[in-house]
């Protein structure tokens, strides 16, 4: 999630908006959409959605890249003290529960 504030289309090099998401409308400063589609066959409900929002200041996959580069003192000292961390440096920003009753509700 962007910074609030932040404008994706004047953004420096270094810090920019890559790929799909430089074109995504509602990919803005504190704020995005995500839309789930999950195939329920036959079955009736009700279903319950729970949702969590989640902020970790270093990313899993970032963090796990550095893991290519092990045979250096550095990079496997960091991964290291990552593997050992991050679980405590997550922190809950929201969280959210919907309850829908039946298949007929999905489509909406």
């Amino acid at each position: 999630m962007l910074p609030r504030g932040f404008d994706k289309r004047t953004a420096e090099p270094d810090v920019a908006v890559q790929g799909g998401a430089l074109d995504d409308a509602d990919f803005v400063g504190a704020a995005d959409r995500v839309r789930y589609s999950v195939a329920v066959g036959d079955a009736r409900g009700p279903f319950l959605v729970q949702a969590e929002l989640l902020y970790q200041p270093i990313g899993y996959r970032w963090a796990n890249n550095l893991k290519a580069y092990d045979k250096a003192a550095e990079p496997r000292r960091f991964t290291s003290y990552y593997d050992s961390m991050s679980a405590a440096s997550t922190a809950l920003l929201a969280r959210t529960t919907l309850t829908i009753l039946g298949s007929k509700d999905l489509r909406n």
